[in-house]
Parts: C-alpha cells; structure tokens; sequence
C-alpha cells in the first residue's frame, strides 16, 4: 500500500505542475494572443483541486516525511487562497488580487519541490530485511 500511495502522490504531484503550465499558457492566450476568453483557465484552476487532494489523500498512506506532509498542506492552502478567494478580490481589493499570478509561481516552485522529493521514494528499491543468523546460546555439545 505504501508503494502505490507513493507512485500515486508522484503522479498527483505531477499532474498539478503540468496542470499550472497550461494555466499559464491559457492565460497567455487570453491576455497576450487575444485567442479565447477565461473559461478554459477558470475551469482547468478549479480541476486542479483533484490532483492536490489526491496528494493530500496519499500522503498518509506513502508515509511521506513529515516536512512533505506540511509542504503538501501550505500548497493546498496557497492553491485554495489563490483560487477561491483572492482573484474574487479583483473589485474590492485590486492590488491583492494582483498576487493571484505570483501565487501561480509559488503553486510551481512548490509543487515542483514536492514532485522532486517525492520521486526517490516512490522509486526507491526496497531492500529486504537483512536476516542475521540467531547466535545459538545453548549449552548442548
């Protein structure tokens, strides 16, 4: 169960990255290329939600470090900051809502940190036991 949990937060991990490098290509070609409106950003931002909870979900069964545990956490906060509170803020609070795309870096370097951690010990070969030969203490001859 630990190995797969493993594989599946490293996978998860990698999903969420390539999932931000098309939100930022979809925001590309909304500002820069003029080409489509917000919808593909807003709902692939939304579907990112899985892939993170995925990594939530198998954290404990990976009996992932501790430190991973709370990188995995902080991400999941910064991603539901960004993408459920702080771009709601555009109208209110403008120059808050201009942390929405250096959250989108900080969702990068971090998921990147976590993919990058998580992929020795998902792909670490495990070793068996080493099984030493009991010392006999018997006192027969």
């Amino acid at each position: 169960m630990q190995k797969i949990s493993r594989y599946a937060y490293l996978f998860a991990a990698c999903l969420f990255l390539i999932g931000v490098a098309v939100q930022v290509f979809l925001a590309g070609m909304v500002v820069v290329a003029l080409q489509m409106g917000w919808n593909n950003h807003i709902s692939l931002g939304h579907f990112l939600a899985v892939p993170l909870l995925l990594m939530l979900a198998s954290q404990y069964p990976a009996r992932l470090p501790g430190r991973l545990k709370r990188l995995t956490w902080l991400l999941f906060v910064i991603y539901a900051l960004q993408a459920d509170v702080i771009i709601f803020l555009r109208f209110q609070a403008p120059v808050v809502s201009a942390l929405h795309p250096v959250l989108a870096l900080v969702d990068f370097a971090l998921g990147l940190a976590l993919a990058r951690a998580a992929w020795p010990l998902a792909t670490q070969v495990q070793t068996p036991a080493r099984v030493l030969p009991e010392l006999e203490t018997s006192t027969n001859p």
